[in-house]
C-alpha cells in the first residue's frame, strides 16, 4: 500500500521461492518466515517523503535475527547440493 500511494515510480523486491528450490510449496510462507526470522531477506522500507519532516528515509522492519540460517539454507536444493559436496566449505 505505501509504495502505491507514493506519487513516484516505486520498486516492490520480495523473496519468493520455486519449487526447485526442493521443498513443497505448501510451506512457501513458512520458509519466507524462516528467511526473514535467519536474516537471510531482510525487511525494509525506504521512503523520500519522510526526508521533509526530518526523518530517516530508510526503515529497517526486521527484528533481531532470530532463526537458524544454516536451517533455511540446508532446505533449498541449490544450497544443499554444496553441503553434500563439501560439507566443510558448506558450513564456513
Amino acid at each position: 500500500l505505501e509504495a502505491d500511494a507514493y506519487p513516484g515510480p516505486s520498486l516492490v523486491i520480495a523473496y519468493t521461492p520455486c519449487i526447485s528450490q526442493g521443498f513443497p510449496m505448501s510451506e512457501s510462507i513458512a520458509h519466507c518466515q524462516l528467511a526473514v526470522d535467519s536474516g537471510y531477506w531482510p525487511l525494509f522500507r525506504y521512503n523520500p517523503e519522510l526526508m521533509a519532516a526530518g526523518n530517516n528515509p530508510f526503515q529497517l522492519d526486521s527484528r533481531k535475527v532470530k532463526g537458524d540460517l544454516f536451517k533455511l539454507l540446508s532446505a533449498e536444493n541449490r544450497f544443499a547440493a554444496v553441503m553434500r559436496r563439501d560439507p566443510k566449505h558448506a558450513e564456513q
